[in-house]
């Protein structure tokens, strides 16, 4: 593994406010806005974003904020998930539904937490709509899963709830571990994938697998201390693989059939 900071240490706080954000998935009401911006100032987190809201940004919520109005004030809007995806190194979502599938496999809040801790980059922590969480599209764009295991008869947690059980985690684990990981840029990771997708199409795969394929690798990825590295030496070996095919593949187009 490798030591990514040697410099003086950074207090928890300031890097947790410095390096993760939260996003809210449509929330559909003002009152959990402001919980959620409470939430997140109990434990140092500042910036958040609100995925296309299906309320409006008020009195209200900053009326449940309290102390933490500041974070409803300051809160960014956008329209689509994925440019908030492209724009963190980490992204780790919330689930209420959990499964042995690449989609949905899953750590819990603890494993996140220090994955997060001990990786450099930005981290985005995402929690669903209200109703009905995540869409498999958008558990797909996820680099991590995160499940929280409670009561099997009533397993499902208001939004805020899961959310302070994330944030208690991060919290946690930013007091407890050091960056050591440097993770791949989020650049080098989707260059990565384009590149596994042709090889993996130039062998015959179908589209349905290609996609299961890439999901699986970047669970595997993000679950563990892979860092940038790691990515480079796959990358390598992907990219050679890919061009001494497309090589074989010209010769023999051009070598005249006898």
């Amino acid at each position: 593994m490798e030591n990514a900071s040697n410099q003086k240490r950074v207090p928890p706080c300031e890097r947790i406010s410095r390096e993760v954000s939260v996003a809210f998935v449509q929330p559909l009401y003002e009152q959990n806005i402001g919980y959620m911006a409470r939430a997140m100032k109990n434990f140092c987190l500042k910036k958040l974003y609100l995925v296309s809201p299906r309320c409006t940004l008020g009195l209200e919520s900053r009326k449940y904020a309290m102390h933490a109005a500041d974070i409803v004030e300051n809160a960014v809007i956008v329209e689509k998930f994925e440019e908030l995806v492209g724009k963190h190194d980490i992204v780790a979502c919330s689930t209420g539904v959990k499964g042995e599938e690449p989609l949905r496999r899953h750590v819990s809040p603890a494993e996140m937490a220090a994955i997060l801790a001990e990786s450099t980059g930005s981290k985005l922590v995402v929690i669903g709509r209200e109703d009905w969480g995540l869409s498999r599209q958008e558990l797909s764009l996820c680099d991590l899963i995160v499940h929280i295991e409670a009561n099997p008869a009533y397993p499902s947690l208001n939004a805020s709830h899961a959310a302070i059980i994330m944030f208690y985690e991060i919290y946690n684990k930013y007091h407890s571990y050091e960056p050591r990981i440097e993770r791949p840029p989020r650049t080098e990771v989707e260059a990565f994938f384009r590149y596994l997708d042709r090889l993996a199409e130039t062998l015959g795969y179908q589209e349905t697998e290609r996609e299961r394929l890439a999901l699986t690798i970047k669970r595997l990825i993000n679950e563990t201390r892979f860092t940038k590295r790691d990515l480079r030496a796959l990358f390598g070996i992907v990219r050679d693989s890919l061009n001494a095919i497309e090589k074989s593949e010209k010769q023999e187009k051009n070598t005249p059939s006898k």
